[in-house]
């Protein structure tokens, strides 16, 4: 139940500014509530950062409040359960149940009659949870609408195209009541479906763009978090100018952040520290190159400098660490800072300490008592995805890219004393043999 709107895990998951996004909010609400079959699909898209999950959660909980959320999924790239459509179809079939009284026993009778239902192929689970169950509903007070957020973090592009596929032929086919909203980049790959002929008749897209209304939004926000930053910074004895910052400041970082909310949400949460005078990280974002074309990224590599000289190799080998974690091993390895710890041959304690540093990039989990025991409750995320791209790609962050073999090679070497192996470092062919042989007259 992780990938719902409202799960414990996605506690620090981003959300629209009270006064923001209230004209695509308005549409979406006039799409949910539209019963023209041309619009059957909502294809809500965007690039990194422009506010995409945020609106898709503050559009779910406003479908739960009014009684019309069928059911919602956030995708997360590389998360185990999010991450892929293992668990897509038997987390929709459940809310659909609960939510939609008509649905309940329906799927329940599809799980009773196979027990194993939830672990078939994607196409067979969502014949049988979904398609079959709504097929046989003769009439309903509200349409539900069904929320896909993230898609293109969905493992797998053919998979990602599938499950498109999937809701595309069944409304096409069999007109089933409901309403579907996806939410995703516009990736090649998923315009491929979303924009043939056949689709066209049953989909509507809505793009976000850099238009004044985004802009409009992004300046309420950087006025109302000064304020708020203002206001708590003066509670602790420290003193603000009354017109900090200064209107020209503002207008400086509306307009470098292209339109993009998570250049604002990045910027407000790096001055939001309780450790710094906010003056002077702001001052620090001031003097970043304004003519630069690639404003985010800057924002990224001026936050990772911040950490002093001698602890810049340490920052490194945790990212790449971190990151690690978010692959095909996350969930076993790396999941929480105190493995990092471990992992890394690190005093317990030290990467939350650096991460402390990078609060603005990352969500790092509180750690709390159980029974007598540490515990801590879910692992380290990233703010946004579009950090995980830059720290991939040597072109954007440079130092502090992450795709290095050195880095590969102690994660591989540390692994193997945690499991009880020694691994043999040395390019003397004679010690090779010798090593070899010996072990091999022991089998």
């Amino acid at each position: 139940m992780e990938a719902l709107h409202d799960s414990g895990e996605r506690f620090l998951e981003p959300a629209c500014h009270p006064g923001t996004r209230t004209a695509t909010m308005e549409e979406l609400h006039l799409w949910s509530t539209d019963t023209s079959t041309k619009s059957t699909i909502l294809w809500l898209h965007g690039c990194a950062g422009a506010g995409k999950s945020a609106i898709a959660q503050m559009f779910a909980k406003s479908l739960q409040t009014e009684g019309q959320l069928g059911a919602s999924f956030f995708f997360q790239r590389g998360h185990s359960k999010r991450g892929t459509w293992h668990s897509l179809i038997p987390t929709i079939a459940y809310q659909l149940a609960t939510s939609v009284t008509e649905l309940f026993l329906l799927i329940q009778q599809a799980v009773e009659g196979d027990k194993l239902i939830v672990g078939r192929a994607l196409a067979i689970s969502f014949q049988a949870l979904l398609v079959e169950p709504l097929k046989k509903l003769s009439d309903l007070q509200r349409t539900p609408v069904i929320v896909l957020d993230g898609l293109d973090e969905c493992a797998d592009h053919k998979i990602q195209q599938q499950i498109l596929r999937l809701f595309i032929d069944t409304i096409r086919h069999h007109g089933l009541r409901l309403r579907l909203l996806i939410v995703s980049r516009p990736e090649p790959h998923l315009r491929e479906v979303l924009e043939t002929e056949e689709t066209f008749a049953i989909c509507r897209h809505f793009a976000l763009s850099a238009d004044k209304s985004a802009y409009h939004d992004i300046r309420t926000y950087f006025h109302a978090e000064f304020s708020r930053i203002r206001c708590e910074f003066i509670a602790r004895g420290i003193y603000l100018e009354p017109e900090w910052p200064s209107p020209d400041t503002v207008d400086q970082l509306v307009r470098t952040s292209s339109a993009t909310f998570i250049y604002a949400t990045t910027v407000i949460h790096f001055i939001d520290d309780e450790y710094h005078h906010p003056a002077d990280r702001l001052n620090s974002i001031l003097e970043l190159d304004p003519q630069s074309t690639a404003p985010l990224d800057d924002l990224y590599t001026q936050i990772l400098s911040v950490v002093p000289q001698e602890q810049e190799g340490l920052q490194l080998r945790i990212l790449h660490t971190i990151c690690i974690g978010k692959g095909d091993y996350k969930g076993r390895i790396c999941a929480d800072p105190e493995d990092i710890d471990i992992l890394l041959n690190l005093r317990t304690g030290t990467c939350r300490l650096i991460l402390r540093r990078l609060h603005s990039l990352f969500k790092v989990p509180p750690i709390r008592t159980r029974f007598g025991s540490w515990a801590v409750q879910v692992p380290i995320g990233f703010l946004h995805a579009s950090f995980s791209d830059y720290l991939s790609d040597t072109r954007r962050s440079k130092q502090w890219c992450i795709s290095l073999p050195c880095l590969d090679e102690e994660c591989i070497y540390r692994l193997l004393y945690l499991f009880g192996y020694k691994p043999l470092q040395t390019d003397n062919q004679q010690r090779l043999y010798e090593e070899v042989s010996s072990h091999l007259s022991s089998l």
